[in-house]
């Protein structure tokens, strides 16, 4: 036993050596503050434009203020709400973004090991026969057969003195934080898609419905002229017009209901149900609150915040760590082992003294000559550290790019809707307006129609003005980074959980 203790103290040694020895390589250093740029934020506080309707409030950005994780309440919509809740227990492609970073975990933990003693036990139970000849005796005599029983624990450690598996365990966490964030991002996604498909369902829905109005409208003015035909007063051409119109409204129709069809099957796959059975809520515009307070995250805050930021930093991390594993493999590797057991000729005797054996050893391996493949294999791993270096760059400018775009969005939305919106009652009131000239007859029936068709674009138009302000609403939060950060530990979908055995 007391071998056997000074066995595994040669193990605690070596950990101790391991520990004072030094990791060659890069040591990593994150970009993120040197790499974070700027980005315009109105900072005078002045509200957007509002006017009348759904959608139609102001909205004042808020810079520094923080972003809630369940920032989709805010449209202050219980079935929304409730899809996204769906969406984010059962949607497919979330799950199996989970999936990989459980993977990612499990596999950490198995290089993570690596970094550790290796301790075996073994046995083997054997009958031989054996000759003198195989110690140089030439006597027949000797010929003896007999049985063989050997039983040991055996200890083998890789001193790893310049680093190679603790840098090989930094990039394999670099990993496991790469698919974290991964997950992160399909999460941002997930939230984001179930809004603007919720949105855009509603939108269809109103659009449908104010085209069918539309056409109602003019059903009951083309059966007017009709009589009106009929009795003399209106001519045949009038009556021609006014059905040629309400034919093209009527075939409008059939592509707004399969439009509508698409996107009820596109959130069905969003919340991971059956498009056959999933029944989409009855949802209008008006439904739905424009949030009139939108945070905005700092410039300096983005680059900790966005997951495809984090994730192509930890990418970057890895590279650096690979390029240690490459560099430490151009020197020497030392293992110690060790081994205590017994041998014996009868299953009785396998444990007293006298069979015991044991060995200590260790061994180096210098590299001397490769032809080149391990520096070349270093020098790989510099390019592939520059390269994802300018994948991070670029990521960055993409970020900022984003939601540049995105704060001067939430500006013209605002003022594209006021404008919509006032289209919209001008050409409400010319309409009316021309109606009585008509029936004063002051006006032609073609200046009830171009009136008509100017009205209804303005409809039209004034329903996807609405729905615009609500998607680049979500798109900001989207471009922000969602607010993962302040989700509760408890409620963190992106949480890799090991499947139960």
């Amino acid at each position: 036993m007391r071998l056997l203790s000074s066995l595994f103290s040669t193990g605690l040694l070596a950990a101790g050596a391991l520990l004072s020895a030094c990791a060659v390589g890069p040591d990593f250093q994150s970009p993120a503050d040197d790499s974070a740029t700027r980005y315009h934020i109105d900072s005078d506080g002045q509200p957007t434009a509002s006017t009348s309707g759904p959608g139609g409030n102001a909205q004042t950005l808020q810079p520094g203020s923080p972003i809630a994780a369940d920032w989709y309440t805010l449209f202050q919509s219980p079935t929304l709400n409730a899809l996204i809740e769906q969406a984010l227990a059962n949607n497919p492609s979330l799950q199996q973004s989970q999936a990989s970073l459980r993977r990612a975990a499990h596999q950490l933990e198995a290089v993570t090991g690596s970094n550790l003693p290796d301790l075996d036990a073994g046995g083997s139970a054997s009958r031989q026969r054996a000759n003198g000849a195989q110690i140089g005796l030439d006597n027949p005599l000797f010929n003896n057969v007999f049985n063989l029983y050997d039983a040991r624990v055996s200890l083998s450690y890789d001193l790893d003195l310049f680093g190679a598996n603790r840098r090989a365990i930094e990039a394999q966490q670099a990993q496991v934080n790469y698919q974290q964030n991964l997950l992160r991002g399909s999460l941002l996604a997930l939230v984001d898609n179930v809004v603007v498909t919720t949105v855009r369902y509603a939108a269809l829905r109103d659009r449908i419905a104010a085209t069918e109005q539309i056409i109602e409208a003019e059903q009951r003015e083309v059966n007017l002229l009709d009589k009106q035909e009929n009795a003399g007063s209106v001519a045949y051409s009038d009556v021609l017009r006014a059905r040629a119109q309400l034919a093209d409204n009527q075939a409008q129709l059939p592509s707004l209901k399969h439009q509508l069809a698409v996107t009820g099957h596109a959130l069905a796959q969003l919340v991971g149900a059956d498009p056959a059975r999933f029944q989409p809520p009855a949802l209008s515009l008006a439904d739905l609150t424009l949030p009139g307070q939108l945070p905005v995250s700092l410039s300096s805050q983005l680059v900790h915040q966005r997951p495809d930021i984090l994730a192509a930093e930890e990418q970057l991390h890895e590279a650096s760590a690979r390029v240690g594993v490459a560099t430490a493999n151009l020197y020497p590797d030392i293992n110690l082992t060790a081994s205590l057991g017994s041998t014996a000729n009868h299953g009785g005797d396998l444990f007293h003294s006298p069979a015991q054996v044991w060995s200590l050893g260790g061994s180096l391996t210098a590299p001397l000559f490769h032809g080149g493949s391990l520096r070349a294999r270093r020098d790989a791993a510099k390019a592939q550290w520059d390269a994802r270096y300018a994948h991070y760059q670029d990521t960055v400018l993409s970020a900022f790019t984003q939601v540049a775009n995105v704060l001067d969005a939430i500006h013209q939305d605002a003022e594209a809707l006021k404008a919509r919106t006032h289209a919209l009652d001008a050409n409400q009131a010319s309409l009316e307006l021309v109606r009585k000239q008509y029936s004063a007859g002051a006006a032609a029936y073609i200046d009830v129609l171009t009136a008509e068709q100017r009205y209804n674009r303005a409809v039209l138009a004034h329903v996807s003005a609405t729905r615009q302000r609500y998607a680049d609403t979500a798109a900001l939060y989207h471009a922000l980074g969602g607010g993962w950060w302040n989700r509760p530990t408890t409620t963190d979908h992106a949480a890799a959980t090991p499947p139960t055995e």
